[in-house]
């Protein structure tokens, strides 16, 4: 076994506890304060640092820009433990820059020596503020709670930027301005400074003109300023600076420490230093730029795909479209629009009847990213390959990339000019000047195998360079990579007490190669990073390279395959899994083609997010919020009739109930691990009991009340009803307020941003929301517990199941009482009640302490839980017509919470986050999905058909037209107003209801809302759901889908749904025909409208298949 050695080549300055990291590239690796990180993104010494210095030189055909720090700067590097020195000359131009630490503070001295030269500098600085580990599980996060506030002062502006999520009780600051010049512009986001065109040309857009002067609160905090452009004749003196505090506790109002930087400065500025030459590194000559492809002629497309559907265009561009096989085909054209690069997960399929733990993943991007978080099992913590950092791929040393020889030089491949997704596999074309390149990674279905093919497609040869980021852990740069190698495979070993056996193996069969490290880049042959491992192939027109993940030590799972096979039998998969849905118009309709695709897209990204968590924007995961998998992953698997799944990840929730508090987790970690953060909201004791009662009404299975399942702390065993009543116990002795019906708030509710300030909020508020779905829960279990007492062998089982039926049914009694007269007040449900010395709604007409007046949560959960009558949930659905609907969905308050500087006073993130996006853009697309469910409970098919497509991302322009250019294939989790800060969106937050603002796609993937969506559309959409009785037939359908055939598997039988909608009037609002038999019903109660029809097991297996159901609107 051999040791991979993680980065050492390093010169660090240090000052009390601050630490200056640099390469000895001049390239910033880290600064950091204690256990702080001050910057964000780590250089590497090929790529360099995003942080940079650059002289602008005037000309008449306008600046031309040089960067003044690191591997592409041409500086000599000097060093003392005090400072660090870079001298050069450019256009008759000599600089000096010194780096230098004091105290707090640092400074960028900087001198230049020209003659009749205009100039000016730019000076920029990627920062993080916050625990280092906090930003490496995700930098975009952090930034969207990393505040800035600009003041322009006698010397120009100062940016002083503030964390507001709290470290150990601590908010991070930092500030950054300019002695000796006037900062005359500035910009504080990288998507601002280096803008999507840098993902072609690697060059910062900023520098061609002036700076943003535009406080952008995005997810890539990068602040810049610009000096005054100055005429330089002789010596000209400057310095940039910043300064650290790993505390400010109030709001930044001005901007302070003046003195205390001067002084700084002062203190060593006329220090003489003996420096060091530093000998210098350069990237050998036969390394060129990075590769992107021209965009391929219209004959070229049509070569590869000459069939295509639902094309998105721009300007008459094609920017994408879907095929026949339900890929989706993006041009470079459309990545270089989007915000949010193109990208896809990819996994082994999952066992469709148990939950599977051996699985592969890997995370993809268009820009060049073939494979990274390469993971088998947790997602978290058992990483083979790093994960991208950043949203622009500035930083090219992550994941697994390929170099290619053109015309004698190395050019690592990166936007291509089409970027196609599967279900489980993605492909990049390359075109070159006279071949093109197909670079195709896909996963094998039966197997955690991850395979990448790279092949010329008129067989030409080309020397190639794989390079492959290893962790073997959580995160790059961590943990030593363990290896050994056997002919031309490596055996990449990770040192787990918990699967002690888990391994990768990494082959290139029947193909030689050279393996190295980074040193192959570099004219000195020597290594900065031996985990960096880089693959040498020369002279080839194809090869392969296959990941093998390994949970145990002896699993054999070694198996030939083809792409075009593995690509078959994953469609095959998901065709299975989604019991052939097929929806067919009468005539051709876009919007039905853009389900057919959606209901195949988000079934993938559904099992993604149930068999390993994890998405684009958010890599962390590896965990079940116990909220989450109780609602998508089961809500699907119910819609889809995998009830062995369903029973099997039920038993897996209630083995994590902690048996001394009685409840869940918040999250908890589902494989070997046991790793939960030991505290929930105030809602989720109620999701295992919910969905413990949907899946005894589907599937009839009550043989699992009586499973021994143990909890997750001790070896004790009890029954599912032991557990039940365990809980029940919690419920009445912590969550319910005396006798009230009342249920605490606790840690919060759903919207996770509107978690309590304080401890004392967390017992006296009660959210709306939770009382109603605990409502719901109790009504439920009510209902299955008394079935199941007759059900039951055992006479102690069937008599617990009658006691908890009763409880069940007194504490939703005491819940509807305290909803129809406390919780509701002048006819609208409050968001909040604060049970202080009296009853105080909040979120509310009457709330003179938020200034919020409406929630959407609890009127959409009080029709879904048919708590609010029929006068209360008309009342509801015309609040949220006048109040929350924009045309881009419902938002979940009338207007966002106050923000001051990002310190909390009632709620925690919700007055914390800098960023307009995800929940505080107010539209989570989830609520959204969650407001479908109660329209078509009451009835209105028109605008629950139109609300499927506010939220779709295929050709989201024709539904809504201030939706801004966003991937089309994944779930986006909310829709975000273009605002640049908290205070703009604030004061021009009715720009959203009139659809004068722009709107972007949130992140991707990793979320609950993909199963609802799916349940959403066939069981209350297209009315097909289940029960152990037999088929309920309810459709909510427009007319205008009169003749709509729906083809479905039920009971493990196709069959095709034909719809025929008519208006007027009948004595029965539904009719179902088998050919030209009508069909015995059973009318099913609602209390909103006529309810589904029941039609029972034994009938249906007498059926056809081909059913014509009647409707009469």
């Amino acid at each position: 076994m051999s040791i991979m050695s993680r980065m050492n080549r390093f010169l660090s300055l240090t000052q009390g506890d601050a630490a200056y990291t640099f390469l000895p590239t001049g390239d910033v690796f880290t600064f950091k304060q204690g256990h702080f990180l001050i910057n964000q993104l780590r250089g590497n010494a090929k790529d360099g640092s995003v942080n940079n210095i650059y002289l602008r030189i005037h000309t008449p055909n306008g600046p031309i820009s040089y960067p003044l720090l690191g591997i592409h700067s041409g500086s000599s590097i000097f060093y003392h433990k005090k400072a660090l020195q870079y001298r050069g000359t450019i256009a008759k131009i000599s600089y000096t820059v010194t780096f230098r630490p004091v105290k707090n503070c640092w400074f960028w001295d900087v001198v230049l020596n020209g003659c009749a030269q205009s100039v000016d500098l730019v000076y920029g600085q990627d920062i993080g503020i916050a625990p280092e580990n906090n930003i490496y599980t995700n930098e975009l996060y952090t930034s969207q709670y990393l505040g800035h506030s600009i003041f322009n002062t006698k010397n120009g502006y100062i940016i002083c930027s503030r964390q507001n999520m709290p470290a150990d009780n601590c908010f991070p600051y930092l500030q950054q301005g300019i002695l000796g010049a006037k900062a005359a512009h500035y910009s504080t986001d990288g998507l601002q400074f280096f803008g999507l065109s840098s993902k072609e040309n690697n060059a910062p857009e900023a520098l061609i003109g002036n700076l943003s002067d535009k406080n952008l609160q995005y997810e890539f905090s990068y602040t810049a300023l610009q000096t005054e452009r100055f005429a330089l004749n002789g010596e000209k003196r400057l310095s940039f600076y910043g300064y650290f505090l790993p505390d400010h506790p109030d709001a930044v109002t001005e901007a302070e420490y003046q003195d205390k930087i001067k002084d700084a400065f002062l203190s060593s500025s006329e220090t003489e230093l003996c420096f060091q030459y530093i000998n210098p590194v350069k990237i050998r000559k036969s390394f060129g730029m990075p590769f992107s492809s021209d965009s391929f002629l219209p004959e070229e497309l049509n070569h590869f795909f000459p069939e295509r559907t639902l094309e998105e265009y721009q300007d008459n561009t094609l920017l994408s479209f879907f095929t026949k096989d339900h890929t989706h085909v993006v041009t470079k054209e459309k990545e270089l629009l989007s915000e949010r690069p193109h990208g896809t997960i990819i996994i082994t399929p999952p066992d469709q009847e148990q939950i599977s733990s051996s699985l592969i993943s890997s995370t993809q991007y268009m820009y060049g990213i073939f494979n990274s978080h390469v993971v088998i099992g947790n997602t978290d913590l058992h990483k083979l390959l790093s994960t991208p950092r950043g949203f622009l791929n500035l930083m090219k040393n992550s994941g697994q990339r390929l170099y290619v020889k053109i015309n004698d030089t190395y050019r690592l491949l990166n936007l291509p000019a089409l970027y196609e997704m599967g279900m489980n596999y993605s492909r990049w074309y390359y075109k070159l000047e006279t071949d093109i390149l197909l670079i195709t990674s896909y996963t094998s279905v039966n197997a955690p195998n991850l395979t990448l093919d790279v092949s010329s497609v008129n067989g030409n040869s080309y020397d190639f360079i794989l390079t492959s980021q290893l962790v073997m852990g959580t995160n790059e740069y961590t943990n030593p990579v363990y290896f050994s190698t056997s002919g031309n495979e490596f055996c990449f070993t990770l040192q787990s007490d918990v699967y002690p056996g888990l391994h990768y193996n990494l082959s290139l069969p029947e193909c030689s190669f050279s393996a190295s490290d980074d040193r192959i880049f570099f004219e000195d042959n020597a290594p900065f990073d031996e985990s960096f491992l880089t693959l040498s192939i020369s002279a080839r027109s194809e090869f392969s390279v296959v990941i093998r993940g390994y949970l145990e030590e002896y699993e054999d799972i070694r198996q030939t395959t083809s792409f075009e096979r593995e690509k078959q039998k994953g469609i095959e998969y998901y065709e299975s899994l989604i019991n052939h849905f097929c929806l067919i118009p009468k005539s051709d309709t876009e919007q039905v083609a853009i389900l057919n695709e959606t209901v195949r897209w988000y079934a993938h990204n559904a099992m993604i997010h149930f068999s390993m968590p994890h998405g684009l924007e958010q890599p962390c995961g590896a965990a079940w919020g116990t909220r989450d998998i109780c609602q998508g992953p089961i809500e699907f698997f119910l819609t889809t009739q995998r009830y062995h799944l369903v029973r099997s990840i039920l038993l897996n929730i209630f083995s994590h109930q902690d048996f001394l508090t009685r409840e869940w987790p918040q999250w908890f970690m589902f494989d070997r691990y046991s790793i939960n953060p030991g505290e929930c909201h105030g809602d989720v004791i109620f999701w295992p009991l919910k969905c413990t009662a949907d899946y005894l009404y589907a599937s009839g299975d009550f043989s699992i009340l009586t499973e021994l399942i143990p909890y997750e702390n001790g070896d004790l065993k009890d029954s599912l009803l032991a557990h039940i009543a365990l809980a029940l116990s919690n419920i009445v002795e912590t969550r319910m307020i005396g006798n009230t019906g009342l249920i605490t708030y606790a840690g919060g509710d759903w919207d996770d941003t509107l978690q309590p300030a304080n401890d004392d909020l967390k017992q006296r508020l009660v959210s709306s929301w939770t009382v109603e779905l605990a409502f719901q829960t109790f009504e439920a279990l009510e209902g299955s517990l008394q079935e199941a007492s007759k059900r039951l062998q055992n006479f102690a089982d069937s008599a617990t199941a009658i006691s908890l039926a009763a409880k069940f049914k007194d504490l939703k009694l005491q819940v509807k009482d305290a909803f129809e007269n406390i919780l509701i007040k002048d006819g609208v449900i409050a968001g909040f009640l604060d049970c202080g010395q009296h009853y105080t709604h909040m979120i509310h007409p009457s709330d003179q302490i938020t200034g919020i007046h409406h929630r959407l949560l609890p009127m959409t959960r009080s029709i879904i839980a048919e708590l609010a009558d029929a006068d209360q949930a008309k009342c509801n659905v015309a609040l949220i017509h006048t109040q929350l609907k924009c045309p881009d969905g419902v938002r979940l308050m009338d207007k966002p919470a106050d923000y001051q500087g990002g310190v909390s006073h009632l709620f925690r993130r919700a007055e914390q986050a800098a960023n307009v996006g995800r929940e505080i853009s107010l539209q989570y697309t989830h609520a959204h999905i969650r407001y479908i469910e109660a329209i078509t409970k009451l009835g209105y098919a028109s605008e629950a058909w139109d609300c499927l497509f506010t939220i779709n991302p295929i050709l989201i322009q024709h539904s809504v037209p201030n939706a801004l250019i966003r991937q089309s294939n994944l779930y986006f989790s909310s829709s975000d107003g273009a605002y640049n800060d908290r205070y703009e969106y604030a004061q021009h937050f009715d720009l959203l209801k009139s659809g004068s603002i722009g709107v972007k796609g949130g992140w991707r993937l990793y979320s609950s809302g993909p199963g609802i969506y799916i349940r959403q559309l066939i069981q209350n959409v297209l009315g097909i759901r289940f029960s152990e009785n037999g088929l309920l037939i309810d459709p909510i359908l427009p007319e205008k889908m009169d003749g709509l055939k729906f083809c479905y598997s039920c009971f493990g039988k196709p069959f095709m749904f034909c719809y025929h909608i008519k208006s007027g009037k009948n004595t029965s609002p539904l009719k179902v025909f088998d050919g030209s038999q009508e069909l015995a019903i059973q009318i099913q109660p609602n209390p909103y409208r006529s309810g589904a029809v029941l039609i029972s097991r034994k009938i249906l297996e007498q059926c056809s298949g081909l059913l014509d159901i009647y409707l009469y609107r």
